[in-house]
């Protein structure tokens, strides 16, 4: 992990303080990140609702799992889900790829 030891002080206008301190919440960043970010051109993403698709998507594939638990214990005729298991697995993917991006 890294440390920040080194402090960099700087002077601005109450009107810029202002405006920095807002883009750092519209961002969802601490201050010190974000003029971290910023200062080293560092890309800065807002990808609002991201949370709560994963969250969807892993109840999503709990359910899943269940279901082929239940398969395989001859407790549950299936129908052939394996196609909706390819689409979960590719969506799962696709966010996967979306974090990596964002971060």
């Amino acid at each position: 992990m890294r440390k920040r030891n080194t402090t960099i002080a700087i002077r601005c206008t109450d009107e810029e303080s202002r405006h920095i301190h807002e883009l750092a919440e519209r961002h969802g960043l601490k201050l010190n990140d974000f003029v971290i970010r910023c200062a080293l051109g560092k890309k800065i993403v807002v990808a609002n609702g991201v949370d709560e698709i994963v969250r969807q998507q892993k109840a999503i594939g709990r359910n899943l799992n269940q279901i082929a638990t239940l398969a395989n214990m001859d407790r549950l005729t299936a129908v052939n889900f394996q196609p909706l298991l390819d689409e979960h697995t590719k969506v799962t993917e696709l966010i996967g790829q979306l974090l990596r991006e964002v971060k």
